[in-house]
């Protein structure tokens, strides 16, 4: 098909344009031989004086539009040389995986793991024609591998460092069609994009999420984002957080992620989030506003438990705790090694910052009943 168009219209454009010169030696030859010399001589003088002539005219309009419609065959042709090979390369790609994926049973049925993780990443490299193959073929050692570390001759730590290469584009690819991969191929991909070291996964994590609706897939994600965010993030970071405000886990990831920029692009969308309509993302937001500029150093307070001295005595997420019976708090580990000393009856000034004022509060020792993370102005 590929020689057989272009010949059929390189033939119709050269009788086209055959055509009209043969048009015109039929009107004007005759006339011309029977007149003799003279005739023709004042034909010349006659048509140079009007312009050519009504033939004439008639002729060159004609050859005009042949020209024309050579251009648009030529152009068409471009087209078509530009697209034939696309098609043909699509349909031998396909050929290609049905024959690679027929091989599968044959393999499993020897048991020959190495040779299916060959087969796997032949698949992968064949583009979107072979990754169902490909995928198939690493949910046969999914299952497998619930027996232990190896499967079918393979460890299971060879098998995931056969995740790079030819199945980075894979992995991007289920990720960006949650549809068309299992929850598990998803899971595994997030997590092997993350390990592969010359590839740049926050970017595939940040247009993957738009699409995921699996809360732990979104959450492992987000966490990773929280590890790999970048200034240029900022904004691809707020719409996520937003989008995922009904996800508590991937939101909180994704607002940590905003405070570990540590920018003021950062600090003004954690201020954009805090005006959200959504109550769980607003509040995760104002603590996480205070994290991101701290007042002062020591331990905020993320949480106090029901029915603790923290809830009795009034301590409040976003407090930060900067002394404890006088000292200095340092880390949350330092905090929780003096309170435990200290007897459950007696009692301790503790310092809290609140909204850059200092306030102290009478606690007793043992437990007071919070988690935090210990926070330091920049």
């Amino acid at each position: 098909m590929r020689i057989v168009l272009p010949i059929a219209l390189f033939a119709f454009a050269g009788g086209l344009a055959a055509g009209l010169f043969v048009e015109r030696s039929r009107h004007t030859a005759p006339e011309t031989a029977a007149a003799g010399p003279v005739a023709a001589e004042n034909d010349r003088e006659e048509t140079s004086a009007a312009g050519g002539g009504p033939a004439g005219k008639n002729f060159e309009a004609e050859l005009q539009k042949a020209k024309e419609r050579i251009r648009e065959l030529k152009s068409e042709l471009a087209a078509l040389k530009g697209s034939l090979p696309e098609e043909e390369d699509a349909l031998d790609e396909k050929a290609k995986a049905r024959e690679l994926r027929a091989r599968i049973p044959e393999l499993l049925e020897k048991g020959d793991g190495p040779g299916l993780v060959a087969l796997m990443k032949d698949l992968a490299a064949l583009g979107e024609a072979g990754y169902k193959g490909a995928m198939e073929i690493a949910e046969i050692f999914r299952k497998a591998f619930k027996d232990g570390d190896e499967a079918l001759g393979v460890p299971k730590v060879a098998f995931n460092k056969a995740f790079g290469g030819a199945l980075v584009p894979l992995m991007t690819w289920a990720l960006a069609n949650p549809g068309e991969a299992s929850a598990w191929f998803r899971g595994h991909s997030i997590h092997m994009l993350y390990w592969v070291s010359d590839v740049d996964a926050g970017p595939i994590f940040i247009e993957a999420l738009a699409k995921e609706s699996d809360p732990n897939l979104a959450a492992a994600m987000a966490g990773y984002i929280e590890r790999l965010a970048k200034p240029e993030m900022v904004s691809d970071i707020e719409e996520a957080a937003r989008l995922h405000a009904g996800k508590p886990q991937a939101m909180r990831a994704l607002v940590d992620a905003l405070v570990s920029l540590h920018s003021p692009e950062s600090g003004a969308a954690l201020r954009h989030l805090a005006g959200d309509s959504n109550p769980a993302l607003r509040a995760a937001a104002e603590l996480a506003i205070i994290e991101h500029s701290p007042p002062a150093a020591g331990v905020m307070i993320t949480t106090t438990r029901p029915k603790s001295q923290a809830e009795n005595v009034g301590l409040q997420k976003g407090d930060i705790i900067v002394s404890y019976d006088g000292k200095p708090v340092e880390s949350l580990d330092k905090l929780r090694k003096s309170v435990q000393a200290k007897p459950d009856n007696q009692l301790v000034t503790v310092m809290v910052n609140r909204n850059g004022a200092l306030v102290p509060v009478q606690i007793t020792g043992n437990w007071i009943g919070i988690d935090g993370k210990f926070v330091k102005p920049q």
